[in-house]
């Protein structure tokens, strides 16, 4: 760490604020080759994306999981831990479970996805609605950290609790404040090349209802391999098992003796 606070000290703050609008400059061009590349994907696969969204889109849904990933991947890359995570969710193992990923440009698509599982009308849910919704998971990666947190306050808008949300090596300009419908968070951040255009360290908005249950800096990680640390995939899915035995209470307990020490 004293290394990053030398190094930081060094890079003035207009050249990291350059650094990142270079990275989104060439985001944007992934975002729209992935964009072209979902098309011809889903094109190809007709078959199998039509199981998949079934498998988004369960009757009987009492968790809902939407994970968006990077710039520069598509929403159902292999390698990528949030889609992996989206994967083990959809299995038989988690038949309650509504999951779905996401491309950062898409943001808007991933909220509205989340807000079909509860009452379309307008305004801010009551309390006796919310007790007969889903419970909320949000997990972003890079720019994708960025889009879970816009989607996050659009929930904030219509007064629905978000039970936790993931950052992982999260980027953008508006992804450094949790909002305080988040009851737990969490960020993970790599130290590669990135680092001085990834986000460290986050805030909390309401820190007497949001709960800070990780801040880990993983060592030999990449920008993209640090998706598949095992602890991010343990934390979601122990909160997936805690919601399902404790779903009329908020707190889940244990969470943070998942997530170890740093690397």
């Amino acid at each position: 760490m004293l290394l990053h606070a030398v190094l930081f000290r060094t890079v003035p703050v207009r050249s990291i604020y350059l650094m990142k609008i270079t990275f989104y400059a060439v985001a944007t061009a992934g975002i729209v080759f992935a964009m072209l590349s979902g098309v011809k994907i889903s094109t190809a696969t007709k078959e199998t994306r039509t199981a998949e969204d079934s498998a988004s889109s369960r009757i009987d849904c009492k968790i809902v999981y939407a994970g968006f990933v990077g710039a520069l991947e598509t929403s159902n890359h292999p390698h990528s831990g949030v889609v992996q995570i989206r994967d083990i969710l959809r299995g038989p193992d988690y038949s309650d479970v509504c999951a779905d990923s996401f491309i950062p440009v898409s943001w808007a698509s991933g909220r509205d996805w989340v807000l079909t599982h509860f009452p379309s009308h307008t305004g801010q849910l009551t309390a006796e609605e919310l007790a007969n919704c889903p419970r909320v998971i949000l997990v972003g990666h890079s720019t994708g950290g960025w889009a879970m947190l816009s989607v996050a306050r659009a929930l904030r808008a219509k007064n629905i609790p978000v039970e936790l949300t993931v950052q992982i090596d999260s980027v953008g300009f508006s992804d450094y404040t949790v909002p305080r419908n988040v009851r737990y968070s969490a960020i993970f951040h790599a130290w590669d090349a990135l680092m001085f255009m990834t986000t460290k360290h986050i805030r909390l908005e309401d820190p007497a209802y949001t709960t800070m249950l990780a801040d880990i800096l993983v060592k030999d990680a990449s920008h993209l391999s640090i998706t598949r640390d095992p602890r991010i995939r343990e934390l979601v899915l122990n909160s997936v098992r805690t919601l399902r035995t404790e779903r009329s209470s908020s707190t889940l307990h244990g969470l943070a003796v998942i997530v170890a020490p740093n690397k």
